[in-house]
């Protein structure tokens, strides 16, 4: 069999990323979850498995895998893996000036975040979450269909109320880092979470809850301790495996294809891909009318219960749901935009991770990076982008910290007022 030009993008696709993640991450003391592991790991899992099952798997059974196949042409191999590599390229190289220009700073100490701060908002969230389940009950336990509006809005805005305890539990665990987690796991911070948590997946959303998890992995191997690169492999496997079981046990179908069913995740999300290579092809430039148009998903769905049924839907086929990102950097940039995109966007990262000695942006540094591996490649702008990081991993953790910044100049003596303000770089 001879050796093809698709054969050496591939495997190009796969050494690129898998390289500059060792680089970036593992060392003597252990691997570290950070921004560059999940956003490659992210960019394997939905954008170059689908190229290397076109490739060395094409018999593949799963849902619609006629439809895919018959898609996903021959000559558009080629073209789609130069586009993969040479966008990964831009990421590597922006986090690499990124590294140069943003060094780790060390912020002078400031009190942690008030828990009287931190159980106003955890009860908060817990009254807007039994008001959110009253409200939308009749279609909240529906089975998960992208053409049923009432369902995804129901889902949406339970999903923000858990998103909202996960940021508190990150706060509270990065201003006290002293604590066992033996302890805080049964602090009334984390039991809301993990009940939460138990009803995301009742609903159908386990890469939520799976992002909870990295998030919490990131916590841990950037500002405590590395992970043996062992106990990350074999913790991803049993991962993978219980998230496989869920979603056979949501399928009622046999659990030993629980393996098989993460497999399946990315073929179903890459039928958007597959559809818009085929019929629109890779784009050199686009506007960004479409994330214009998502930003209207940052209003609560409390206040705009019909939100799902005014936002513009993106022109792509999405039989099961989901939207290939790179579906989304197309129809909004073009290859030069999301060139320029993904160059930009590690830096912000590096700029975040360069001041995590600060609660706040350590918050952020943390949630954010912890879409990178599911919700950033296999959901719209308006979901990964709009409401993921920017409302819950920016605006959410600035309200939470700015609401206990509140609350200790508030309380303290007035010749402590100064003190308790954050401390301007």
């Amino acid at each position: 069999m001879l050796f093809t030009i698709s054969d050496l993008l591939t495997l190009l696709a796969i050494a690129l990323p898998c390289w500059y993640l060792y680089r970036r991450s593992i060392s003597r003391e252990g691997m570290e979850i950070n921004h560059v592991v999940t956003f490659s790991f992210g960019f394997l899992f939905y954008w170059i498995v689908p190229l290397a099952v076109r490739i060395y798997a094409g018999k593949l059974d799963f849902p619609l895998s006629s439809v895919w196949l018959s898609l996903f042409r021959e000559k558009l191999i080629v073209p789609y893996a130069i586009s993969c590599i040479s966008l990964y390229i831009c990421f590597a190289l922006g986090d690499s000036l990124g590294v140069r220009l943003f060094h780790e700073k060390t912020m002078p100490d400031a009190l942690p975040v008030p828990r009287l701060a931190l159980s106003f908002t955890m009860i908060a969230g817990c009254l807007l979450l039994v008001y959110t389940a009253f409200a939308f009950r009749a279609a909240l336990f529906r089975p998960a269909s992208p053409t049923d509006v009432a369902a995804e809005a129901a889902r949406g805005a339970v999903t923000t109320c858990v998103i909202l305890f996960s940021a508190v539990c990150i706060i509270f665990t990065l201003d006290r880092p002293e604590m066992p987690w033996s302890k805080r796991i049964l602090t009334g911070y984390f039991f809301v979470l993990i009940a939460g948590s138990v009803m995301m997946l009742w609903l159908g959303s386990r890469l939520y809850v799976a992002s909870f998890l990295v998030m919490f992995a990131v916590y841990r191997s950037c500002f405590r301790q590395r992970f043996k690169l062992t106990t990350v492999v074999a913790g991803g496997v049993v991962l993978a495996l219980v998230f496989g079981l869920v979603g056979m046990w949501r399928e009622q179908g046999s659990m030993t294809g629980a393996l098989f069913n993460v497999v399946e995740e990315p073929m179903l999300d890459s039928i958007s891909l597959v559809h818009h290579l085929r019929y629109k092809g890779i784009s050199l430039v686009n506007s960004p009318t479409q994330l214009e148009s998502d930003l209207l998903n940052l209003v609560p769905t409390v206040l705009l219960p019909n939100k799902a049924a005014i936002l513009k839907k993106p022109e792509a086929y999405r039989p099961v749901g989901g939207l290939n990102s790179f579906v989304s950097f197309d129809l909004n940039f073009g290859m030069v935009g999301s060139t320029l995109f993904l160059f930009l966007w590690p830096i912000l990262f590096r700029y975040l991770r360069s001041r995590s000695s600060s609660t706040l942006f350590a918050t952020m540094y943390v949630m954010c990076s912890g879409w990178l591996a599911f919700t950033f490649f296999r959901d719209p702008f308006s979901i990964s982008l709009v409401k993921a990081i920017f409302q819950d991993s920016v605006l959410l953790p600035l309200l939470v910290v700015g609401f206990g910044w509140f609350l200790s100049a508030a309380c303290s003596p007035r010749r402590d007022v100064a003190s308790a303000l954050p401390v301007r770089n």
